[in-house]
Parts: C-alpha cells; sequence; structure tokens
C-alpha cells in the first residue's frame, strides 16, 4: 500500500468528482466547525480516506498538525501537507515537488471550491509538514493475514516442486524450456 499515492489520489478525485467542494462534509467528516473555511477538512478528510489519521478529529484553534507533532521538512513529498501561516493559515496538500525549480503543485480545499495551484517554495512563507508519522502508524497496524497467505503459497509451491521434481522437469519441456 502506498499512502502518499492514496491521499494524493483521494485529493484529486474529490477535485474531480466535486470541484466546487463540500465544506459541510469536510467539517462533519473530521470534526470541524461548520461555516469555517475547509482547507485544512479537505486536507485531513484525503488523509483519512487514504487509511490514515484514523480516528483523528479536527481540534478548533489548533487543527491537526500540531496535535499530532507532524515534523516540519523542507523538502515535499507527495501526500505532506502545505502550510501557508500568513496573511491567513492556509493548508493544502502537496501533489507533486520539482527540486530544480523548487516548484510545489498542491490540491487546495477551500470554500468555495478546489484547485491546483503551483507555488514557489523559496517564497519564504511556506511551510511543509511530513505525513511520515502517520505512515509510519498505519504500517505498523496493517494485518499480516495478507502477508502470511503470500507466504504459505510459496511455501505450498516450494514444498510441491521438492516433492514432486520429475513433474517439474516434464513440464518445462512441454513448454521448451
Amino acid at each position: 500500500m502506498n499512502y502518499r499515492s492514496d491521499a494524493v489520489r483521494e485529493a484529486i478525485k474529490e477535485w474531480e468528482d466535486h470541484p466546487e467542494g463540500r465544506a459541510q462534509l469536510y467539517a462533519d467528516e473530521v470534526g470541524g466547525a461548520r461555516g469555517a473555511d475547509s482547507c485544512g477538512y479537505f486536507v485531513l478528510r484525503s488523509l483519512q480516506r487514504a487509511g490514515l489519521a484514523k480516528g483523528v478529529k479536527w481540534i478548533q484553534g489548533q487543527g491537526f498538525i500540531w496535535p499530532l507533532r507532524l515534523p516540519q521538512v523542507s523538502t515535499p513529498q507527495p501526500g505532506d501537507v502545505v502550510f501557508v501561516p500568513s496573511p491567513f493559515q492556509h493548508q493544502a496538500l502537496v501533489v507533486s515537488f520539482e527540486p530544480a525549480t523548487g516548484m510545489v503543485t498542491s490540491i487546495d480545499g477551500n470554500q468555495p471550491g478546489i484547485a491546483s495551484r503551483v507555488r514557489f517554495i523559496k517564497n519564504g512563507n511556506i511551510q511543509f509538514y511530513s505525513i511520515q508519522p502517520l505512515i509510519d502508524e498505519a504500517a505498523r497496524n496493517e494485518p499480516l493475514w495478507p502477508w502470511l497467505l503470500w507466504g504459505a503459497a510459496v511455501l505450498g509451491a516450494s514444498a510441491w516442486a521438492w516433492i514432486n521434481p520429475g513433474k517439474i522437469d516434464r513440464a518445462l519441456r512441454r513448454v521448451g524450456i
């Protein structure tokens, strides 16, 4: 599972399906105040729909970045959070970062709509917060049964091949190997 690309995919899907935005839905799903700016709600919802930050609720006056202690980074990756502290507090989801040009593409879910934006990272008024701690937590909580099932299948195939070497030789000769 690639949580970063899943978060980006969720944000883009919402943008494509509902370009006008759904501020009240985002507020309701993450526990935000109705009628408030929805940019941070949109980001948190996108992360949750990708399997991250499960059960995390928006805290009025704090958001979710600081309560979760997400680390600030200088080189953003897809799925990380863009934070513009002034002249207003705005959040968006990183889609891509081009180190050679310093350009960041993001999906911004704000009232009344959702938009793709390109920002120049070196303008000094943009911060980035990594979602890696959320990814690490989700990975720790992933069920083990798919891996156990895969391991059992490989082990079973290996045992069959070891017990039946003649059958494998004949099958390989039939296909010309």
